[in-house]
């Protein structure tokens, strides 16, 4: 290969993440069961924490949502946790996660779709 064909390779990689990101830019959390920043109890498979801050949660059909806290809550990857909700849903802002052994409570803030960006393009292709 040459370098011009080189170049050009490199040049639809870059664009090609480039659209990726973009997509994700475009999701429409309802198409993850998100609504008015709150999901559906029902829906969740499974929380996993990646850190004190943010977890992936399984939704089933191969949709995540991420979770984010409003600041760190130390050891919620390692200790028990119960929802405590208003209602059947589970909602940024308003909602938390109750740590059942030190009784804390940490607030989520946020709750959007997880998307890996190469999965950016099946989406964009729907």
């Amino acid at each position: 290969m040459d370098s011009v064909t080189d170049s050009a390779t490199e040049q639809s990689q870059d664009i090609s993440i480039i659209d990726r990101l973009r997509a994700i830019d475009d999701v429409n959390g309802r198409d993850w069961g998100i609504r008015n920043g709150c999901i559906s109890l029902r829906r969740i498979r499974s929380i996993n924490f990646i850190d004190d801050q943010s977890a992936v949660i399984q939704l089933g059909r191969d949709k995540e949502v991420i979770l984010r806290l409003r600041r760190e809550c130390r050891g919620i990857g390692s200790e028990a946790f119960i929802y405590k909700t208003r209602g059947h849903q589970l909602c940024e802002r308003f909602d938390s996660l109750r740590l059942v052994t030190t009784e804390r409570d940490c607030l989520i803030q946020s709750i959007e779709p997880y998307l890996k960006i190469e999965q950016a393009n099946t989406v964009e292709e729907n």
